[in-house]
């Protein structure tokens, strides 16, 4: 048995309960370090094991420092009593670009022939079937370029197969259905904060009864607060904390400290572990600029650079930002500054038990240099003591205050918004109004008819992904005033954001924590409002050009 001292703890690693509580295990002499064992998985990386691309491309895998201490040191070198790991998991979070996935190949390949395990086992998982190909991709790539593990190694399409063994390692992905006579001796977990349920993980961790010591490397980046990767973020939480005791699981994470200024290099430093060698300044430093130059940017470099969980899978609108541009004009007053002007409109009907929503923007003009929100929100008033109740949404407070509009009943009162859009149209220039076909139709066919300008504003990214930028252009150049009103105000925290694949923009519902009625009301007469000062007429139409 070759023990050595115990390892100090990694610096990476803040300090915590089970720590303290693998030293105790250590010194009552339940676990022991192989420093052989330990020396000689580090060994494999950099002797067997050659870079697949980039500027390392062919050069040996030498571990970085906090590769080598933090991971493949004690995961491979941390016994227990009877010889075995004491290590049967390993959850690493770290964000991208800090060779997660050449780490993740290296470590399958390890599992697959460093423990000499007749007949074994090792899997590749993850979302999709691409994903679950990336792993194990790379890892085919090095075999390729290694001479000792060519030998003793045929790379396939489905799989890498080690006859000496019999042994192989494949990808799965999709669910359990249809993968019976697994027997996991290895798995590689991939972004499982990708992850919408565990049940393909649970299934193949299941199959590794049988096995005498299995290993599972799970490694991912931060993500939303949902799914398979947020319930074992929590998990991980508890253990570092000391609220779990799992002395089977090892433990890593690198992530800036969410109180800390994103914006700063040094925060940037402390959450990569790679910075300056694949993490390098220039790219976080652009990326940082775009962030800050779109807040639906903020949120992916918090993510995917900080390693800081999110509220949404997209968070939009900065509140930082939003609270700045409450302006001069209070909400409680801006009908009355805003009698008479120019403006054009939107209802969101979506729900008709809970929140429904009217907005109106007035372009700026030679009194108001900045555009106005108008908003009226509308609720079922026998909904509101049930919001409050459950959901803990001040529904009541903001009635009291006017800034939501109660109506009878336990469904939204059509009838009593259609009197409120008619008697905003005697008070302001409504030019157009919008509305979304889906599920405004009938309402908006009354108002026509009582001759209200009324136009179909249809919810897709062409019509969308325009007053969607537009608003964020504003929202950063400080180009409107919304008055702090405290519903409106709510909707903005709350929305989310889809993006297709050509890069546009749309709120989203299904993504958004909460009701977001109030923005996808502003959104939809920004779209009204943006189209038509596009298509003002030029002034030389009107009078021509004059020349001096």
């Amino acid at each position: 048995m070759a023990e050595t001292s115990l390892p100090e703890r990694p610096a990476y690693i803040r300090p915590n309960a089970s720590w303290s509580q693998e030293r105790e295990r250590w010194e009552d002499g339940e676990y022991w370090f192989d420093d052989r064992a330990g020396a000689a998985a580090v060994g494999f990386f950099h002797d067997h094991l050659r870079f697949t691309e980039g500027e390392w491309a062919g050069r040996p895998f030498k571990l970085e420092p906090w590769q080598e201490n933090d991971i493949v040191r004690p995961l491979f070198g941390w016994k227990r009593a009877d010889g075995t790991r004491q290590y049967r998991r390993c959850i690493v979070w770290v964000p991208r670009k800090n060779g997660k996935t050449e780490l993740a190949a290296g470590v399958a390949l390890l599992a697959l022939v460093g423990d000499g395990e007749l007949g074994g086992q090792v899997y590749s998982i993850a979302k999709d079937k691409d994903q679950a190909r990336l792993v194990f991709a790379k890892a085919g790539a090095m075999v390729n370029l290694s001479p000792k593990l060519s030998e003793l190694l045929e790379t396939f399409k489905p799989s890498i197969y080690c006859a000496q063994l019999n042994a192989a390692f494949k990808p799965l992905s999709g669910n359990a259905s249809g993968k019976h006579g697994l027997s996991m001796s290895g798995l590689i977990g991939d972004e499982i904060h990708e992850w919408p349920n565990g049940d393909l993980y649970t299934f193949v961790h299941q199959s590794s009864v049988a096995r005498r010591q299995p290993l599972e490397f799970l490694i991912s980046t931060a993500g939303q607060r949902s799914g398979f990767g947020w319930e074992t973020w929590e998990y991980c939480q508890k253990v570092r904390s000391g609220l779990v005791d799992d002395h089977e699981t090892l433990i890593i994470v690198y992530a800036a400290d969410p109180e800390a200024d994103w914006t700063n290099e040094e925060t940037w430093r402390v959450a990569n572990p790679n910075y300056g060698v694949s993490v390098k300044a220039d790219y976080l430093r652009a990326e940082c600029r775009r962030a800050q130059e779109s807040p639906r940017h903020e949120n992916d470099f918090k993510r995917y650079h900080l390693n800081l969980w999110t509220e949404q899978a997209v968070r939009w609108l900065p509140m930082d930002r939003w609270r700045k541009l409450a302006g001069p004009i209070h909400w409680t007053e801006m009908e009355a500054a805003c009698r008479g002007r120019r403006c054009f409109g939107a209802v969101d009907l979506a729900a008709t038990t809970d929140l429904a929503a009217e907005l109106l923007v007035f372009p700026p003009d030679s009194d108001f240099p900045a555009w106005c929100f108008l908003p009226r929100f509308f609720v079922p008033a026998e909904s509101i003591a049930n919001r409050v109740r459950r959901d803990r949404v001040p529904y009541d407070r903001w009635a009291r205050e006017g800034a939501l509009i109660s109506t009878e009943g336990n469904v939204v009162d059509y009838d009593f918004i259609k009197s409120q859009v008619l008697d905003d149209a005697e008070q302001f220039r409504i030019e157009r109004f919008g509305f979304d076909p889906f599920n405004a139709l009938q309402v908006m066919i009354q108002l026509g008819g009582e001759g209200l300008p009324t136009e179909k504003v249809r919810q897709g990214f062409l019509t969308l992904s325009g007053p969607s930028k537009e608003l964020e252009r504003l929202l950063l150049g400080d180009g409107f005033w919304h008055g702090g009103h405290p519903v409106l105000e709510w909707c903005a925290s709350n929305v989310a954001i889809e993006t297709d694949a050509a890069g546009n923009i749309k709120p989203s519902k299904s993504k958004s924590t909460e009701r977001i009625d109030g923005i996808a009301a502003l959104v939809s007469a920004l779209a009204l409002a943006t189209s038509a000062e596009i298509a003002k007429p030029s002034i030389y139409e009107g009078r021509g050009i004059r020349t001096i």
